[in-house]
C-alpha cells in the first residue's frame, strides 16, 4: 500500500508520542500495511505511561478486531452500576488493558517488522506536516505525522466540566467478593460535583479501585483522597494488604466542540486533536477509529473522501455530548447530576453501548435528551456554586 520512504524522510508515518492514539496506529501499521516504515517519538523512557484504558462492546468496530483483538488484557461479560435507589446489569464485553501490556505489543510489533522502530527519551520541541524538530534541534522527517501529545497538551475544558479521578490498583489479602467490573457505584459520599466508585476485578487478589468525579473544577488532592477511597474499598468488601500502582487523572469533558480536524498534516491525535468522548472522557473508541482510517487508506489519500466521512460523522457525535456537557456542567447540579447519570443508565444496553462509542442515533439522542425532562425543577438554571477543590472529609 505504501512505498518505502525516500532518502528525504526518516519514516513513512511519523508518530509523535507514544500513547494509546499511537500505539493502536503503530499496531493497525503492523498489521494492516507491514511495508510502511513507522517511527514513533516519545519522550518518556517507556511507553503508554501509567494508565490503565477501557472500552466497551462498541467500542472497538468489527473490521479492527483482526488486528486490535491483542490489545485486550482483561475481558468481563459486562459490568454493575449502583445508585442509591437502584442497580442494574449492563450485559455486554468490557475489556481493559494497562500501560504495562500496551507497551509489550508495542515492543513485539518492533521486533517482529524491521520496518518499526520505536525512540525513547526523545522530546519533540515542534512539529509541522512533514517533520518533528526535536529539543536537541534534530529534524526528522515523515510523509505523514500524527502528533498525540496527551490531554497535557489541552488548556483548560472548552467551558465544560472535568472527569478526575484517583486510582489504586491493590493487592488483597483475601479474594475479592467481586468477580465483574463496577462502572459506577454511586452510594459513596457526594462532594465535588458528581462523585463515584469504579472497581475492575484483574485477579481474585488485584483490583484497581478509582474514586471518579464529574466536577467543574479541576484540582484534586490525591494524597487527601487515598485514605478516604481505601476506607470506602474495604467498606466494598475489598481488603487491601498493599497499594501496587497509583493513578491520578484529570480529563477535560468540554461543552464546546474541540473536534475540528483538519485536511491537512500534521493530524492532532488523541486528546490533542479532540478524539476522545466529550461525554465520558474515554478516548478508546475515537482513537481506534483514527488507527482504522490511517490503514486502510493510502498515504497520499489519508485526507480524501473517507476521511472527510470519518471528520463528519465523529464532529456530529462530539458536538451533541458537547451539549450534554454544557447542560450536566452547567445546570444540574449536586443531586441533580446524581439523578441525571441514573437516569441515563436506565436506558436499554445498545443505547449505553451506542454513547459509549460515539454511534449514538437521532433516536438514541432523543430518549438521552428526554429521560431529564420529567424530574427537572423550575429552578434548574441556577449557576453552580463555587465548589473547592476535591479533599477528604
Amino acid at each position: 500500500m505504501t512505498s518505502r520512504p525516500s532518502e528525504q524522510n526518516d519514516a513513512d508515518y511519523l508518530l509523535i508520542g507514544g500513547g494509546l492514539q499511537n500505539a493502536l496506529i503503530l499496531l493497525a501499521l503492523a498489521k494492516r500495511n507491514p511495508t510502511a516504515t513507522v517511527l514513533m517519538l516519545e519522550q518518556d523512557q517507556s511507553l503508554g505511561g501509567n494508565h490503565i484504558w477501557s472500552f466497551q462492546a462498541l467500542d472497538l468496530p468489527v473490521a479492527a478486531r483482526s488486528w486490535a483483538a491483542p490489545v485486550a488484557e482483561y475481558t468481563w461479560p459486562g459490568y454493575q452500576l449502583y445508585f442509591h435507589q437502584s442497580s442494574r446489569w449492563v450485559g455486554g464485553t468490557y475489556s481493559s488493558l494497562s500501560s504495562e501490556h500496551l507497551e509489550r505489543l508495542l515492543r513485539q510489533a518492533e521486533v517482529d517488522n524491521p520496518n518499526i522502530r520505536i525512540r525513547t527519551g526523545a522530546r519533540v520541541r515542534a512539529s509541522d506536516a512533514t517533520s518533528a524538530t526535536l529539543e536537541d534541534g534534530t529534524v526528522l522527517r515523515g510523509r505523514l505525522v500524527i502528533d498525540a501529545r496527551g490531554p497535557e497538551s489541552r488548556t483548560g475544558a472548552s467551558g465544560g466540566g472535568y472527569q478526575k479521578f484517583l486510582g489504586l490498583e491493590c493487592k488483597l489479602r483475601r479474594p475479592a467478593p467481586i468477580t465483574a467490573p463496577i462502572l459506577m457505584d454511586t452510594r459513596c459520599t457526594q462532594r465535588n460535583g458528581f462523585r463515584f466508585l469504579y472497581v475492575l476485578p484483574f485477579a481474585p487478589d488485584r483490583v484497581l479501585v478509582e474514586d471518579t468525579y464529574f466536577s467543574n473544577s479541576p484540582e484534586i488532592d490525591a494524597d487527601a483522597l487515598r485514605a478516604p477511597l481505601v476506607a470506602d474499598a474495604a467498606a466494598m468488601g475489598l481488603d487491601i494488604e498493599r497499594v501496587l500502582r497509583t493513578e491520578v487523572g484529570v480529563l477535560p469533558m468540554p461543552s464546546r466542540n474541540v473536534f475540528n480536524p483538519q485536511a491537512r498534516g500534521p493530524i492532532q491525535g488523541g486528546y490533542t486533536g479532540g478524539w476522545f468522548n466529550p461525554g465520558t472522557g474515554y478516548s478508546f473508541a475515537a482513537a481506534i477509529r483514527l488507527a482504522e482510517h490511517l490503514s486502510q487508506t493510502p498515504i497520499e489519500q489519508v485526507f480524501g473522501p473517507q476521511w472527510r466521512g470519518l471528520v463528519r460523522r465523529m464532529r456530529v457525535q462530539a458536538v451533541f455530548f458537547a451539549f450534554l456537557n454544557l447542560l450536566m456542567f452547567g445546570f444540574f447540579h449536586d443531586a441533580q447530576r446524581r439523578k441525571l447519570m441514573e437516569r441515563f443508565y436506565l436506558l436499554p444496553d445498545p443505547v449505553i453501548h451506542r454513547f459509549f462509542a460515539m454511534e449514538t442515533t437521532l433516536a438514541d439522542q432523543w430518549r438521552i435528551l428526554w429521560v431529564g425532562a420529567p424530574w427537572t425543577p423550575k429552578g434548574w438554571a441556577r449557576r453552580p456554586e463555587t465548589q473547592p477543590p476535591v479533599t477528604s472529609e
